[in-house]
């Protein structure tokens, strides 16, 4: 039977005045988009009917840039993001540790210090808190970790240890302080993995459920190369995402860690046509403003040697062998870039590299930017990634860290629209909260909820735009405008329901808009209670 939603305001996103009172959903597609006039003539004895009691209808949010199974992941772990309190920190690692059985490892995730007036455990303090098992916290940009000296030991790592190529182990006076940056990190990580297809399965099913409480019915993953096997973390994927009885209805696009992706191709690895496509594949170029590892082309504004210029993860003669392995195999490349010399360096490789005809390179994050590199990059055939939150999450500590004339440039969202750069919305998860509509109230708003002032607002956008980032943007990345990212015709009846209207309300209340109904090929699969 079709399905008819009715009583409420649906916008298709075609512009900002482009908006209905109902659709009309038959199988999986949108028939048709209805007026009240339409309203009346129907009889509503042929259809299943959905009221929508006076909220919101959009086309379906998509996050473009998201870690779905580190967010199932992450949910099972030691959760510190937002956390201000250094004692609830030191509690919940002590109490986390009286559980664990011999040799497993304590997982932490989110530590900020810039929410703990600067204080920076290390691993002498993890020494009392958890003594007999490694521990690993992760700092909330995942770029910086400290371990206790149980880890250290696991990995033979002791004072004499040299840094290595694109990663660092700091050290105060020739010792360590247990804390590690960007690729040294890579071991640590590896050992405390002790994930299988089944626990990943679990933890994807999890990771779902908890988008689907924000209306997000789709996203761009990058989740392979993390997990010891990829073939555990895709058959999870197959296993719970798809349309058929006990899986769950969401549509993934998932990026190819470049350890995997010459494997993944020469095995022949299989996805699931409409559900699950596979995408570009993905580096890093740079670390992150966090732990000042992020490359930028002057050195760090706070740094007293003046010598800080962040971390390159690669030459760039390593970086143009690393556009060369996707240009062998025709496909395209999705590097995480935030300073603005790994952007420059990323951009010489992608030039002297074309990408194949059709597809598009994916620059993600391309935090900081200036004049000549948003010219640079409106002319190249690229998708930008861009996480709003990251406004309100780096603001003011970063603009300490890169001066204002550079933090003019962070995230400069209106102008990379003005130049018809497409930038999509996401959230990074689980560096921040899965949540659309705060990426949107942080790209309207340039502040955090409550916050008087805001951070160069005349890079602010206006709410249409803002709400287009995570739908008719996010089509543009995907490069499936011909059928999502509208309510239309014709198109994929992903829809997501919201309690207020974002274009009525005050837009400095944004944040408190929630999702009401989520709906993918035209089936609600979450209903706020």
């Amino acid at each position: 039977m079709k399905k008819l939603f009715k009583n409420g305001t649906v916008y298709t996103m075609i512009n900002p005045d482009d908006k209905y009172k109902g659709v009309i959903v038959n199988q999986n597609k949108v028939e048709k988009v209805l007026d009240q006039d339409d309203l009346n003539r129907i009889n509503e004895k042929e259809y299943e009917v959905i009221d929508l009691k006076g909220e919101t209808m959009f086309p379906g949010f998509v996050e473009t840039h998201i870690h779905v199974m580190g967010t199932g992941v992450w949910l099972s772990s030691i959760i510190l993001n937002g956390e201000t309190n250094i004692e609830e920190i030191k509690n919940k690692i002590k109490l986390k540790a009286k559980e664990l059985s011999e040799g497993e490892w304590l997982v932490a995730e989110g530590y900020d210090e810039n929410l703990l007036d600067g204080i920076r455990l290390n691993k002498h303090d993890l020494d009392e808190l958890c003594k007999d098992n490694p521990v690993i916290v992760k700092r909330v940009c995942r770029h910086a970790a400290f371990v206790n000296s149980k880890a250290l030991e696991l990995l033979n790592v002791d004072h004499h240890i040299q840094n290595p190529e694109g990663g660092s182990y700091e050290k105060v006076n020739g010792e360590l302080t247990g804390w590690i940056y960007d690729t040294a990190m890579e071991s640590f990580e590896e050992l405390s993995m002790t994930e299988d297809e089944k626990s990943l399965t679990r933890h994807l099913t999890n990771a779902v459920d908890y988008l689907y409480q924000f209306g997000v019915t789709g996203a761009h993953t990058e989740d392979l190369g993390y997990y010891n096997d990829y073939k555990d973390v895709l058959n999870a994927y197959k296993t719970v995402i798809g349309d058929k009885q006990h899986q769950k209805p969401f549509k993934v696009r998932l990026l190819r860690h470049f350890s995997v992706y010459e494997q993944m191709i020469q095995d022949g690895a299989t996805f699931v046509e409409n559900w699950l496509e596979p995408d570009a594949m993905k580096f890093y170029a740079d670390g992150a403003f966090g732990g000042s590892t992020a490359l930028m082309k002057e050195p760090y504004s706070n740094d007293p040697s003046g010598e800080n210029y962040g971390l390159a993860i690669y030459t760039p003669e390593a970086l143009d062998e690393k556009v060369k392995l996707a240009r062998k195999h025709n496909g395209a490349i999705a590097v995480h870039m935030i300073g603005d010399r790994a952007c420059e360096m990323v951009l010489d490789a992608i030039e002297n590299n074309p990408v194949p005809n059709g597809l598009r390179d994916r620059l993600i994050h391309i935090s900081t930017l200036n004049e000549e590199l948003l010219e640079r990059v409106s002319k190249l055939p690229v998708i930008c990634d861009v996480q709003p939150q990251f406004i309100t999450s780096d603001f003011p500590w970063v603009e300490d860290k890169v001066g204002s004339e550079r933090a003019r440039y962070l995230y400069p969202f209106k102008s990379m629209l003005e130049r018809n750069i497409i930038i999509g919305g996401g959230s990074d998860a689980p560096i921040e909260i899965p949540n659309p509509i705060l990426g949107i109230h942080a790209a309207v708003n340039r502040q955090s909820y409550g916050q008087d002032g805001a951070y160069f607002i005349e890079e602010a956008l206006p709410v249409f735009d803002a709400i287009g980032l995570y739908t008719t943007q996010a089509s543009k990345i995907a490069q499936t405008t011909e059928k999502t990212g509208l309510i239309k015709a014709g198109y994929e009846a992903d829809f997501t329901v919201l309690n207020k209207n974002p274009f009525e309300i005050d837009k400095k209340e944004l944040a408190t808009i929630q999702a009401t109904k989520t709906v993918v090929n035209g089936e609600i699969v979450y209903e706020r209670e």
